[in-house]
């Protein structure tokens, strides 16, 4: 049985969320920023096509991800080093955190609407 503490230190999927503005005066290199997070040792989902529709056609997103504990010191260096790599090429991390991995379809969540609250 698993106690608190050893879930935050067993190994999962930490990741972030990137978005790339389309729409500015110097076009985003997704893919350059993609093949240096594979560089730096991440796993690296981008946006499938079919969800393109549902924002900006020209924006694009990707999710970086590495095993390490869910823990704040380890989600905060992972957060900062996805951001000094992906602000090169035009990127904005907007979101960093577990990953669950059970998750097929990191996107689809991202173009759910709001639940509203009671």
């Amino acid at each position: 049985m698993k106690t608190d503490a050893m879930s935050v230190m067993s190994p999962m999927k930490i990741g972030g969320y990137v978005a790339f503005d389309g729409y500015g005066d110097d076009p985003p290199d997704v893919d350059g920023a993609e093949i240096a997070l594979r560089r730096a040792g991440f796993h690296v989902i981008r946006m499938p096509e079919k969800l393109r529709s549902r924002g900006l056609p020209l924006d694009d997103f990707l999710l970086a991800m590495r095993d390490g504990p869910n823990d704040d010191k380890f989600v905060s260096a992972v957060w900062d080093e996805i951001d000094a790599i992906v602000d090169r090429y035009g990127g904005d991390i907007c979101e960093c955190g577990l990953i669950k991995s059970d998750e097929e379809h990191p996107f689809e969540r991202l173009f759910e609407p709001a639940t509203p609250v009671a």
